[in-house]
């Protein structure tokens, strides 16, 4: 049985192209990462999801990110690979050789076609399964509150702005000394004043309790006369309950076969991103090469900002038909895929200038 077993050149160009696709993924994630992590902190000072949950929702968006940033990835990573080897003048040293655009697309397309089975199982498999943890952090992080993030002499704002903690001051010990609540429920607006509080935890159930001391609570409706006055010396309230609340999923989070049965606008809007990730990939290795040619003297800074000027355009128009498709303005035989047609045109029309269009007549289109 013959055992497959790479060439020279393939063997070189995917090893290459192994090294710096993980390069590229490295700095791309580092940048990512920052970014998530700003948004998600600012969401934990607002009150909008506990501390607790910061690690899984970046983790998560990475993830989704990363799936999103691999076609990208795989087009930087060709760029400067090629390109390096024109400016070093590999690229002459290998056509002398006979190895033409043909064996270079082979060798680009043994390392991209693997991807592009990997980035299709990302797609439609763990990218529902992501969003479904996303979703089920926010939904958790409404019926909880993580206390711990409260800080005395500043208002801690949480469940958009239905509660609100203000502590003069946190002891040593964690005792809290006084505490102004605010909180809004079924239209009904409540205000305690206590002289000191403390957190409690269940040890059996993980439920947070704060416990109030020596105050008084007004509660009623905003605009009528009929608010209700207590007075306490000990007041409890559970303010970190667990409980499983129900979820409903949209699109992003449903999968392959659900989104099949919906058989709607943004159903097909949805199914057709899932399918430009993996697609991308082909179509950015169509286009990474003939991009990639260089004059020995020249930088290949100028080809990396025209191929970042082309991924602006397609990642533009991917989301422009996908807004179309949802809406009703096109339908959903054209969907995104006039926009990998008109990048692999694009390809063809860069490969005709470099090579001449009686060179691809004569040896690609019609081969004799």
């Amino acid at each position: 049985m013959p055992v497959f077993k790479l060439k020279v050149f393939d063997r070189m160009i995917v090893v290459e192209l192994g090294k710096m696709m993980l390069g590229v993924m490295t700095v791309l994630s580092v940048i990512l990462l920052s970014q998530r992590l700003v948004r998600v902190l600012s969401k934990v000072a607002t009150g909008d999801i506990p501390t607790d949950a910061v690690l899984p929702m970046v983790g998560l968006n990475m993830a989704l990110l990363t799936i999103k940033i691999l076609p990208a990835a795989l087009l930087l990573s060709i760029l400067m690979v090629l390109g390096r080897m024109y400016r070093d003048q590999e690229m002459a040293a290998v056509f002398s050789a006979g190895i033409g655009l043909r064996k270079i697309y082979r060798a680009v397309f043994i390392f991209a076609l693997p991807l592009f089975v990997i980035t299709f199982f990302l797609s439609f498999a763990a990218g529902p399964y992501l969003m479904q943890g996303i979703e089920q952090i926010k939904v958790n992080s409404q019926t909880k509150l993580d206390i711990r993030g409260i800080t005395d002499r500043r208002f801690n704002e949480y469940s958009r702005g239905d509660l609100v903690f203000y502590i003069e001051k946190i002891t040593d010990d964690q005792k809290m000394v006084n505490v102004f609540i605010q909180n809004r429920q079924h239209g009904k607006l409540g205000i305690t004043l206590s002289k000191g509080g403390e957190v409690r935890v269940d040890p059996d159930t993980g439920d947070r309790f704060i416990v109030l001391k020596d105050g008084n609570r007004y509660e009623g409706v905003p605009g009528r006369a009929d608010f209700k006055l207590t007075e306490f010396e000990e007041y409890g309230a559970v303010v970190g309950e667990k409980e499983d609340a129900e979820i409903k999923f949209g699109v992003k989070e449903k999968y392959y076969n659900e989104l099949v049965a919906l058989n709607s606008p943004r159903a097909s809007s949805e199914l057709q991103r899932r399918w430009s990730i993996p697609l991308a990939v082909i179509t950015f290795a169509l286009l990474a090469v003939p991009i990639s040619r260089v004059s020995p003297r020249a930088g290949m800074y100028g080809n990396l900002l025209t191929a970042l000027l082309i991924y602006i355009v397609f990642e533009n128009f991917i989301s422009l038909s996908q807004s179309w498709l949802t809406k009703g303005v096109i339908e959903p035989w054209l969907g995104v895929w006039w926009v990998h047609l008109s990048m692999v045109g694009l390809a063809g029309v860069m490969i005709t200038r470099m090579l001449g269009f009686d060179y691809v007549k004569n040896n690609i289109l019609f081969k004799k």
